[in-house]
């Protein structure tokens, strides 16, 4: 785990540990998109999306050298957040990112069986004197290896299994034919606040720029968040960056995927039912370090 020092101008390894009093809690993911098509202009459009509401904890995938340096150039990172990556030769072409803005203890990736160098980032939070442990995944991709994305799930899961309350969220890479797969006493965040909605995290209907990649269509909720335990309940989530860089490059979007964020309060303290979306002073940002 590092945090940035000014004085020495770079990130530096430190002792992230401590504990939080929160009633809310906010978290995102995003899938980055590691090819090279616009790239140091998505990235700086993904950091631009989340730095208009930063959540309490980011997670990335498909993470590159090139997109990790930009976002941890992003002076509204550098000042509030501490960094944990994985992204090197190892793990293929790209890696996996957590930023947060809470003291945590600790962050392990752990691998997973895989054609493509998937794996799965952990970290432990202590808030409101209880154990939060939040979890990055980034599953295989494509049709053909839904057995082992059921594998790879299986030893999420598993990992999890004496874990209370944790947060799982990331590119799960599933297909709606394969929700059977998510059940007690995991909740699938998206279809249980918003029934009626798709949720599509990849939808070429609206992102041409995925369209273009690929010349096909596809409508799926790749990105989830999931959440397990009794102390947190999810009080709102929604699509990020689902709008073009500019009018000038109306076909050119931060990503390949739709970014989640997902806003949730601690279970003693109830959400007024005639909200919709949850209370601004919640999503107001307080620097934790």
């Amino acid at each position: 785990m590092s945090a940035f020092e000014p004085a020495a101008d770079r990130w530096v390894d430190v002792d992230a540990s401590g504990a939080v009093a929160r009633d809310g809690l906010t978290v995102s993911t995003y899938n980055v998109w590691f090819d090279s098509y616009f790239a140091d202009d998505r990235y700086r459009a993904i950091a631009e999306v989340l730095s208009r509401d930063m959540a309490d904890v980011m997670v990335f995938q498909e993470l590159t050298q090139a997109s990790l340096d930009v976002f941890l150039a992003q002076p509204w990172i550098r000042e509030h957040y501490f960094c944990a990556s994985v992204v090197g030769a190892e793990l293929g072409n790209y890696g996996m990112l957590m930023l947060s803005r809470l003291p945590l203890t600790g962050v392990t990736y752990t691998p997973l069986p895989s054609r493509l160098a998937r794996g799965f980032l952990t970290a432990e939070f202590t808030i409101n004197g209880s154990p939060l442990l939040v979890c990055s995944v980034h599953l295989e991709s494509g049709k053909r290896n839904i057995r082992l994305r059921a594998r790879q799930l299986r030893l999420v899961f598993r990992a999890l299994h004496s874990v209370d309350d944790a947060v799982v969220l990331g590119d799960f890479n599933m297909r709606d034919t394969e929700n059977a797969r998510i059940g007690a006493p995991f909740r699938d965040v998206w279809p249980t606040l918003r029934p009626s909605e798709d949720g599509f995290t990849e939808d070429t209907s609206i992102n041409l720029m995925r369209f273009d990649s690929k010349n096909k269509h596809r409508h799926v909720r790749f990105d989830r968040v999931l959440l397990k335990g009794a102390a947190w309940s999810a009080a709102d989530i929604e699509l990020l960056g689902t709008e073009p860089l500019s009018p000038a490059r109306p076909r050119v979007f931060p990503s390949d995927h739709f970014g989640v964020r997902c806003a949730l309060v601690r279970k003693e303290w109830r959400v007024p039912a005639a909200r919709r979306r949850w209370p601004r002073w919640l999503r107001s940002p307080a620097a934790t370090r």
